[in-house]
């Protein structure tokens, strides 16, 4: 006698299926959690991934993915809760307001090292941006230019350069539009570029190892 019809037994395997990657990723949040009280410790991201067998060709896009989550919820929702409700039989997502007690104070000053070839592979990505794209943002998952993956490197590098609108599309920040234009109008005046200030950013230029 069959006890599961087969539109229950397609359920458990649509579960299964959608259960086995969301595992995945918060196994790494919880790995991310150990560095409270050990920021000088470094993750192991290479080692992770090959122990949870995820492919290498997914690790970009993984590594993407919590920076980008970590740029939202320090600038988008800095001020707010978000909380699910129901309303009759549709879930949703709203926010709340924190009290002030919980909000962000002054951000404290970051001092920021970039390599030459950093700022020179900036420069190049903001020039396109303003003045070949005219605006318009990165697609660093389907495009697979040369620009596109050096946008990918470098935000992996420097996420606060970069900016999401929600939409899989990689913007520079404000903070990555001031630093552009210091790099052009240095570059354009054939000044040397090694330190200045940007917001409560402190960049200084390094030169490359090796």
């Amino acid at each position: 006698m069959t006890l599961i019809s087969n539109s229950d037994s397609n359920n458990h395997r649509k579960i299964e299926k959608y259960q086995v990657p969301l595992k995945k990723i918060n196994q790494i949040i919880d790995i991310l959690g150990q560095f409270k009280k050990n920021y000088d410790k470094k993750f192991n991201f290479s080692k992770l991934v090959k122990y949870l067998d995820i492919p290498n060709s997914g690790i970009e896009d993984l590594i993407s993915l919590f920076l980008n989550f970590q740029e939202m919820f320090e600038d988008v929702f800095k001020e707010y809760y978000i909380k699910k409700k129901w309303v009759g039989n549709q879930l949703y997502l709203i926010t709340e307001k924190k009290p002030k007690s919980e909000q962000r104070g002054e951000d404290p000053i970051r001092n920021v090292e970039m390599t030459t070839s950093q700022i020179n592979l900036f420069n190049d990505i903001i020039y396109v941006f303003k003045f070949v794209k005219r605006g318009k943002g990165f697609n660093i998952t389907k495009n697979g230019t040369e620009l596109s993956h050096n946008v990918k490197v470098l935000k992996s590098e420097h996420p606060y350069l970069f900016t999401s609108k929600g939409n899989g599309i990689i913007y520079p920040s404000f903070v990555g539009l001031k630093l552009g234009e210091l790099i052009i109008s240095y570059n354009k005046s054939n000044k040397e570029i090694k330190k200045f200030s940007i917001e409560n950013f402190i960049f200084e230029v390094i030169k490359d190892k090796g």
